[in-house]
């Protein structure tokens, strides 16, 4: 069974969990919980998914049981409920990463727009700086 499809199968199960699939050397979370581990860890998001060594498992963990968030490990096909809250704030924290990475990919396109009108016209920084300090 892929990895997705182990993130599929216990996600129907484990709703307000986040689920991390050990392969190899590696953890990896996929969609949702991709926000959540991005959000807080600042782990890159590749292919809808997120990946960390095992070596950061610990870390892991414990950031998330300080934020109330519940937590299963999947080895092969079994899964083990590492942490569990009564009352789980993930999402809570789910809308939080995506309003969170919303606002970064919007100030990243704006860099890249201004850097671009500054590349093409250096007196183009005067006017965005102008434009910024009125606001």
């Amino acid at each position: 069974m892929k990895t997705i499809d182990k993130y599929v199968k216990f996600k129907s199960e484990y709703k307000d969990y986040v689920i991390l699939i050990k392969s190899g050397n590696f953890y990896y979370s996929f969609e949702d919980d991709a926000y959540i581990l991005k959000y807080l860890f600042n782990y890159q998001i590749r292919e809808n998914k997120v990946g960390f060594p095992i070596s950061a498992k610990a870390k892991v963990k414990s950031v998330l049981n300080r934020h109330n968030i519940n937590l299963i490990e999947v080895i092969d096909d079994y899964a083990y409920v590492l942490e569990t809250k009564n009352t789980s704030e993930y999402e809570e924290k789910l809308k939080e990463a995506k309003s969170h990475i919303l606002i970064d990919n919007m100030l990243n396109n704006l860099m890249s727009t201004i850097e671009l009108k500054v590349k093409q016209e250096e007196s183009n920084y005067r006017l965005i700086k102008e434009f910024v300090d009125e606001l």
